[in-house]
């Protein structure tokens, strides 16, 4: 009986909040047959404790690199505006490196170093600028898979300069609108149903994060990034999952392509792990499934996945049709805790053995 199943799902998930791997948390589940939603804990513990419910915004973080400036790349692809292979500068003039493409900053193989250093001291937007466009490549490009943050953040600045749209506002008319993700978007206007992050306390801010972003480079760039800035519910990503999965469409309209859709499930570069037949692999954004996997060991290897620092996730698994959200905030208070890591796997084992379809193995 699924009844039972998802009775399973939700007390590992309560069990979680008792062992402090998060001080709350939402998820959905899609099926092929239904959608199931829950609601656990508290969306806040400080400075005061805030119930939890449904409807609560999170913090995104990274996994607005996929839901978001993936999405707006590939649809900018798919009018014809860019392809995968051009070179960065053409869009992005004040870019030193002619020979790095788009497809290298999805890849997370262009070079780029992961992060900008001492990211939390940058002043201004101008600054943060400066430092983006002066990175220096730290290894041959294609050479190896090192995840960053700068690749997309130029990403997000290739969506703005072919369309003529700041990110947001692109990726609100193109994608959220369409997939009536009302709720869904950069810097959120009502706070009080964000779910808070970290406490702050330095030059630039002092307090706890609510519907402020957490990342400390898309902050001092306004909020809105081509890495992170994206707040969503899980009500929202369950119309993006199931559009996934239904091959680009949702409620009879085509959001992507069936092509966009295979090219995003499809391994693009690999990592060996010694004698492991599972490699770290990343797709066009999105990792495809891996080692370590963050979706569990039953996930089949058509399975886009990414997580987010503060505490999301996202698993996409089209052989067996399941697709999983689970939001959470669980930097609040102090991103010390990464209890999270091994227990976003074990959910997923849970969720593929009881909920998916068929599994093509490893």
């Amino acid at each position: 009986m699924k009844e039972t199943s998802i009775e399973g799902l939700n007390q590992l998930i309560q069990k979680a909040i008792e062992d402090d791997v998060f001080p709350g948390a939402n998820y959905c589940l899609v099926t092929d047959n239904e959608d199931y939603y829950g609601s656990f804990g508290n969306k806040a513990s400080y400075p005061q404790v805030e119930i939890n419910d449904i409807d609560t915004l999170y913090d995104m973080a990274s996994c607005s690199k996929v839901i978001s400036t993936t999405t707006s790349i590939m649809m900018l692809l798919e009018q014809g505006k860019l392809r995968l292979y051009d070179s960065v500068k053409k869009y992005v003039p004040r870019f030193r490196y002619e020979n790095i493409t788009i497809w290298d900053l999805l890849t997370h193989s262009s070079g780029l170093p992961a992060d900008v250093i001492r990211s939390s001291k940058l002043k201004n937007r101008e600054e943060a600028l400066d430092r983006i466009f002066d990175s220096v490549l730290t290894y041959e490009k294609n050479s190896k898979v090192v995840y960053s943050d700068l690749g997309f953040i130029l990403l997000g600045f290739v969506v703005e300069s072919i369309s003529g749209m700041t990110l947001d506002e692109f990726s609100r008319i193109n994608i959220f609108e369409p997939l009536d993700m009302l709720s869904t978007g950069y810097n959120p206007a009502d706070i009080t149903r964000c779910a808070p992050t970290e406490e702050r306390k330095d030059e630039i801010y002092n307090g706890f994060l609510r519907g402020k972003v957490h990342d400390e480079k898309a902050f001092i760039l306004g909020g809105v990034a081509g890495h992170a800035g994206l707040f969503s519910c899980v009500k929202d990503l369950n119309h993006f999952i199931r559009m996934i999965l239904n091959d680009g469409v949702y409620e009879g309209k085509q959001i992507l392509s069936k092509a966009t859709i295979d090219l995003l499930f499809t391994p693009q570069v690999a990592t060996k792990n010694g004698v492991s037949l599972d490699d770290d692999t990343r797709g066009l954004g999105w990792i495809v499934r891996g080692t370590f996997c963050s979706a569990g060991d039953l996930v089949s290897k058509e399975t886009i996945l990414h997580t987010g620092f503060t505490g999301t996730n996202v698993f996409i698994d089209r052989i067996n049709r399941v697709g999983f959200t689970m939001l959470s905030n669980r930097v609040h208070p102090t991103r010390a805790n990464v209890k999270i890591i091994p227990f976003r796997g074990m959910l997923g084992n849970y969720i593929i053995s009881h909920f998916g379809g068929r599994n093509s193995g490893n």
